[in-house]
């Protein structure tokens, strides 16, 4: 019995290097291919229709120009910064999809959540790009919200 142990210890281990060595490239390149919010990770037309979508839903609450009243935390500025500086795209997107708005969480589209956080980026000054910002989480967590380089 302790010889089939030993045996069985020694192929978990000579398994392991082999299976590090298969998975270690394929998730380096998933990092690699993300892209950084610099990049421009949503369109202007993205923009656009998400700023529609926060006149009509949310600027009752955070006001037209953003900047929140009373228990609503401004959504542009330092306000901003000091909320989702170092936090991923993925965490501001579902902040608003799974909370907001207040009086009725969850009940707009995907595209409209992804739509708002295009607007808020691009209400931060972060850069539009060719392509527009996507609904999938796992994908918007690979992008952090960061300084500019």
């Amino acid at each position: 019995m302790n010889g089939v142990r030993a045996n069985m210890r020694y192929r978990r281990f000579a398994v392991t290097p082999f299976f590090l060595f298969l998975v270690t490239p394929l998730y380096s390149g998933q990092e690699q291919s993300s892209l950084g919010i610099w990049e421009g990770i949503y369109t202007e037309a993205q923009a656009t229709r998400g700023q529609t979508v926060y006149q009509a839903e949310c600027a009752s609450c955070h006001r037209q120009d953003l900047t929140g009243q009373d228990m609503s935390p401004s959504l542009v500025g330092v306000g901003f910064s000091f909320k989702w500086q170092g936090r991923n795209v993925q965490e501001l997107y579902a902040s608003m999809r799974y909370g907001m708005p207040q009086i009725a969480p969850g009940s707009l589209s995907n595209r409209a959540y992804a739509d708002l956080t295009a607007f808020l980026l691009f209400s931060n000054g972060f850069p539009s790009g060719d392509g527009e910002l996507s609904s999938d989480e796992d994908q918007l967590a690979l992008i952090e919200i960061s300084r500019k380089p």
